[in-house]
């Protein structure tokens, strides 16, 4: 069910987080108040036929994803929301008075041209999810209070100007450490703008890009920008691409004529390394796609040339990180996919080319995946997972106590175990870094939804207390940001202590509102020790 679930979001993606717009919100709401005299309609189902639609779910769902349990979302959600847009994946076009909705900017022959079970199997998969389901889910615990302060940032806001708006929506932000000094690069996923910024956040330069830029790859002589497509909202269009960009010392950019590859399905991620050996650069490009996507690498041929080669021909491809994790010299692939079946795998480099898939974990499609990343959080010499959810931009968009911030600790042989969970909803990133200088991981966390129901949880700091246990602080009541929605962390300064940048995603559905937040804020460390650089001691 997560291609259901997950591949018909009305929303659009970023970097390693993905996007959600106001139309798709309030599209998703509205179907729900639509749909909710139906609901209440929904006739009792016997123990015989539960059991039968239970039986039935696992045959036809699990062999896509992981199987959802009714209870990860409620009755309303199921009915309303969820099992609507799985219909026409089984050959469904209306059931029982409900029009089920499918994309239709794809070929028809993606969707069978008739049902592939019969109504009576369609109705006890029904009557299982509605009836197992719950009626409220319940709220999220947290262990211990949230402080409503940074005592280790001091929170500086953008000048004023085209930096503010009432639609504030950053699509990137990266501190950029390779260039002295240093410099905030942001992507205004509205205006299609790249901003350059130094370290006392004035403006360098701005220029129109073709698309909202997603990511950016620091590669061998050239910076690679990845550009999501002519629009952030999900769609099966094949119009990402990414160009070559260069920016001179005095921060002017200057973008290539040609894009380096183009006619991508939403790409969100692009990543770099000589993946054969034959000592010519290699790309990794992650495309999302909504219905249509994958996870490829292009083979260097020489002279502007490049073979592609898939590792996974499925949408949802968020994020790669490359590493040698068994030491042979060659160049191993982590990936992470949402969209459905919510999975991080590992990719085993054998050799010329070849890759051996591994399966680390996997998740329900309701968690809605939206960043990993590898720290060694124990120090024991193996890659740890950092892995956040929190995607609320389907069609379930209500709040989950299983969405947060988890961390999974390997045991020396790639299997990895749950060892802490932090909730929050809605997390979209989360940053593991010693920012406070006392040799231990601290963790900085985002989250784009709720929002306005509960902005503290905007940016969550966690500071490490040791065995763990931290202690969260969240900005400062009247701090003019509601939504993160992208994160970098480095030294801004050069000071040695490690700073961040978190990009907003702000919107009001009050069209009466002149509130303006700002494009991002910088969260400048005010610790008076340097940050230990614990991520270099563990590669």
């Amino acid at each position: 069910m997560g291609k259901w679930i997950k591949r018909h979001k009305k929303g659009f993606i970023i970097t390693v987080i993905i996007l959600v717009t106001v139309v798709a919100i309030i599209y998703t709401f509205s179907t729900s108040v639509i749909s909710k005299n139906s609901f209440n309609k929904i006739p009792e189902a016997s123990t015989a036929d539960i059991k039968d639609g239970k039986m039935l779910a696992s045959q036809y769902c699990q062999s896509c994803h992981m199987l959802p349990e009714p209870s990860l979302l409620t009755k309303e959600m199921w009915y309303t929301g969820v099992l609507p847009r799985m219909g026409p994946f089984l050959g469904f076009t209306s059931f029982r008075k409900q029009i089920y909705a499918r994309a239709n900017d794809v070929s028809s022959a993606y969707f069978p041209v008739k049902p592939v079970i019969d109504s009576v199997k369609w109705s006890h998969i029904i009557a299982w999810y509605i009836n197992r389901a719950p009626d409220r889910m319940p709220e999220q615990k947290k262990s211990v209070a949230v402080i409503k302060k940074l005592p280790l940032f001091d929170v500086e806001l953008p000048p004023s100007g085209f930096f503010y708006g009432t639609i504030s929506i950053t699509s990137y932000v990266k501190i950029d450490t390779t260039v002295t000094p240093h410099r905030l690069l942001v992507g205004d996923g509205i205006a299609n703008r790249f901003v350059v910024l130094n370290d006392r956040l004035q403006t360098l330069s701005s220029s129109r890009v073709a698309g909202p830029i997603v990511d950016l790859n620091f590669s061998p002589n050239s910076i690679l920008v990845c550009s999501i497509g002519n629009t952030m909202e999900a769609n099966n269009l094949h119009n990402g691409q990414v160009r070559q960009v260069k920016i001179n010392p005095e921060g002017k950019i200057a973008p290539d004529t040609k894009p380096l590859f183009n006619k991508l399905a939403r790409p969100v991620k692009i990543n770099h390394a000589d993946l054969n050996g034959d000592s010519k650069m290699d790309y990794i490009i992650s495309q999302f796609g909504n219905l249509v996507g994958d996870l490829s690498w292009m083979e260097n041929k020489g002279k502007g040339k490049y073979q592609k080669h898939l590792l996974r021909e499925k949408p949802g491809a968020l994020n790669t990180i490359v590493q040698d994790v068994n030491h042979d010299g060659k160049p191993d692939i982590w990936a992470q996919f949402a969209q459905g079946d919510e999975s991080i795998f590992l990719y085993m480099n054998k050799g010329q080319g070849k890759f051996d898939e591994k399966q680390v974990l996997r998740f329900p499609p309701s968690y809605g995946s939206t960043s990993f990343d590898l720290i060694d959080f124990n120090q024991d010499g193996f890659p740890d997972i950092i892995y956040t959810c929190g995607d609320n931009g389907d069609y379930s968009p209500i709040l989950k106590p299983y969405h947060g911030m988890y961390i999974f600790i390997n045991d020396g042989k790639n299997n990895f175990k749950q060892k802490y969970f932090y909730p929050i909803n809605g997390c979209y990133k989360a940053i593991a870094r010693d920012f406070d200088g006392d040799g231990d991981f601290d963790i900085a966390t985002i989250s784009f939804f709720p929002s306005d129901a509960q902005p503290e949880e905007a940016f969550i700091y966690l500071e490490n207390k040791g065995n763990f246990n931290f202690q969260p602080y969240a900005l400062p009541d009247g701090t003019p940001f509601q939504k993160g929605i992208t994160m970098d962390a480095g030294d801004l300064n050069g000071g040695g202590k490690t700073d961040l940048i978190i990009g907003n995603g702000y919107y009001t559905s009050d069209s009466t509102s002149t509130h303006k937040e700002p494009l991002f804020i910088l969260l400048k460390n005010k610790t008076i020790k340097r940050s230990i650089n614990l991520s270099a001691q563990n590669k």
